[in-house]
């Protein structure tokens, strides 16, 4: 059988090209013919995969299945849905609600509105059902139209960064953060909490914000930078872009905690490899945040006043310097890895949810 998978940018380094790719590699180990359709793809990507551009994907119509990996408005991609008469499978990763732009980018506004809108027109094209990384996603394809909605949560490099001995870290405490530089993620929290550990706690630490930030969002880039100057941060806080894929995981090895104010999530891949890496989470539990980051974690509301960012700080301050707490900390997040998020748990989810598509399909005529 024949299978394509579509995305408008399918990048090896992103969350959704990590999905991406591990489906094709689960597919393909068991013996199906997997392409990746793709409006851009990165070259770590296309050499490792087959890949066809929308229009050799039109024109060739090469698969028997398509599974469409909806983030973001594509209307080309949609387009594609329309044209072809395969069984089509939705992955839902979430679309950022729009009013999180509206003081920083009409164009982020009108995308992430028409991205939404267009959730329940994709529902109704994907005849072969839907998947959502998790239920806070699938509760949204349900309000959207869809009948039955399967949980599979992404796949990620979470597996590679499993380590399970970590010294106790000494100041200056490294405190990571990794997201793109949109509205939605939290940073003025991140910021302001890193104000009130320092007036708290002295200047033995260290903010570090990895994320690539849109060229339509320099508004945004521009505000925090001001925050920072303003809160005279700028030896505590640093911004930035995306790293490759050594950086990143000597960032989460160095790190004394990862922190988390992100507003609104459909998973936070970056949770699961911070645990992964034995690095101890705290973050605001808000829509996906709560399940993804499991049992017995620092989970808190999202600071409202002073005395919540310094409620936030001291959190900080105890994860990073009471080793007794640390430990038992690092080993739920490994717990909470092993247990749901390996890449085989993934694997096993995956493909117990395409098993009832397989049985719907035809068999094809085996050449004479």
């Amino acid at each position: 059988m024949r299978i394509a998978i579509a995305h408008e940018n399918i990048v090896s380094r992103d969350a959704i090209g990590n999905d991406i790719l591990g489906m094709h590699d689960v597919l393909a180990d068991c013996g199906f013919d997997v392409q990746l359709i793709g409006q851009r793809v990165d070259a770590p990507t296309a050499r490792r995969a087959r890949t066809a551009t929308l229009d050799e994907a039109r024109q060739r119509r090469d698969f028997d299945m398509l599974i469409y990996h909806h983030s973001i408005l594509w209307e080309s991609g949609e387009s594609l849905l329309r044209s072809i008469e395969v069984p089509r499978l939705l992955k839902y990763h979430n679309v950022t609600p729009p009013e999180f732009f509206a003081d920083y980018s009409d164009h982020g506004v009108s995308l992430c509105r028409a991205g939404r809108a267009q959730t329940a027109r994709l529902v109704a094209l994907c005849d072969g059902g839907c998947l959502a990384d998790s239920t806070y996603n699938a509760r949204e394809l349900t309000d959207t139209g869809a009948e039955t909605v399967d949980i599979v949560p992404p796949f990620s490099s979470a597996g590679s960064m499993l380590r399970l001995a970590r010294p106790q870290p000494v100041p200056p405490f490294r405190i990571l953060f990794v997201g793109r530089l949109a509205p939605n993620k939290g940073h003025f929290d991140l910021i302001t909490v890193i104000a009130a550990y320092v007036a708290t706690f002295g200047p033995a630490i260290r903010l570090t914000i990895v994320g690539g930030i849109s060229a339509h969002l320099s508004a945004y880039k521009a505000a925090l930078d001001q925050l920072i100057d303003k809160m005279e941060l700028r030896d505590h806080v640093e911004l930035r872009d995306q790293v490759d894929d050594r950086t990143l995981h000597r960032l989460f090895m160095e790190a004394s905690a990862f922190l988390c104010m992100s507003e609104h999530e459909g998973f936070c891949v970056p949770i699961i490899e911070a645990q992964a890496a034995g690095v101890p989470v705290i973050a605001v539990g808000s829509t996906a945040v709560a399940e993804t980051i499991g049992p017995d974690q620092m989970v808190v509301e999202r600071p409202q006043n002073r005395d919540d960012y310094l409620y936030v700080a001291r959190l900080l301050h105890a994860v990073c310097t009471d080793d007794k707490l640390r430990r038992q900390v690092i080993a739920a997040g490994h717990r909470n890895v092993l247990n749901r998020f390996t890449p085989q748990a993934i694997a096993g989810r995956f493909m117990a949810a395409l098993a009832p598509l397989f049985e719907q399909m035809p068999i094809p005529e085996q050449p004479q």
